[in-house]
C-alpha cells in the first residue's frame, strides 16, 4: 500500500464540503425542534463553524501522526538492515595498494583513508594480513608526513 502524505488544501475542500451537509441536516433538526428558523439557523451555523475548525485541525493533526509514523518505520527498518559484503583477500589488498598511491592531500580524504586502514587492521579476521596492511598504512602516512594538516 502507497501512503501519500495528505495536503492541508485537501483537507480543507473536504471540511468545507463535509460541514455544508451538516450544515444543511443540522439546521432542519434545529427547526424540527425549536420550531424557529431564525434559531435553527443560527445554532447551526455556530455549531458547524467550531466543528469545521475542530475537523480541520483534527485532520491535519492525524495524517501528520501518521505520516511521522511511517517515517520512523522506514528509517528503524533501514536501520535493522546489515549489508553483507565479502571482500577476498586480493580485493583487499588492490584497495589498500591504491589508498596508500593517493598523492592529492585533502584533510578530509586522508582522514577518511587513514581510517580505512585503521578498520582493517581493527577487524579480527584479517590478521593474517594485518603486516601487509600495516605495510601500506605506513606507506600512506610517510607518504603525507611532511604535509601540514590544516583543517
Amino acid at each position: 500500500m502507497v501512503s501519500r502524505k495528505i495536503e492541508w488544501k485537501e483537507s480543507l475542500v473536504k471540511s468545507i464540503i463535509y460541514r455544508a451537509i451538516t450544515l444543511v441536516l443540522g439546521t432542519l433538526t434545529a427547526y424540527i425542534i425549536t420550531g424557529s428558523i431564525e434559531i435553527a439557523t443560527g445554532t447551526a451555523i455556530l455549531t458547524e463553524t467550531v466543528q469545521a475548525g475542530n475537523y480541520f485541525i483534527y485532520e491535519l493533526i492525524w495524517s501528520n501522526l501518521s505520516r511521522r509514523k511511517l517515517e520512523e518505520k522506514i528509517i528503524e527498518d533501514i536501520r535493522k538492515r546489515q549489508i553483507d559484503l565479502k571482500i577476498d583477500y586480493n580485493s583487499i589488498m588492490e584497495i589498500a595498494y591504491h589508498m596508500s598511491q593517493v598523492d592529492t592531500f585533502i584533510p578530509k580524504l586522508y582522514l577518511s583513508v587513514k581510517n580505512f586502514f585503521n578498520k582493517l587492521l581493527e577487524n579480527e579476521q584479517l590478521e593474517e594480513i594485518h603486516e601487509e596492511i600495516k605495510k601500506y598504512k605506513s606507506y600512506f602516512e610517510t607518504t603525507h608526513a611532511k604535509r601540514k594538516l590544516i583543517f
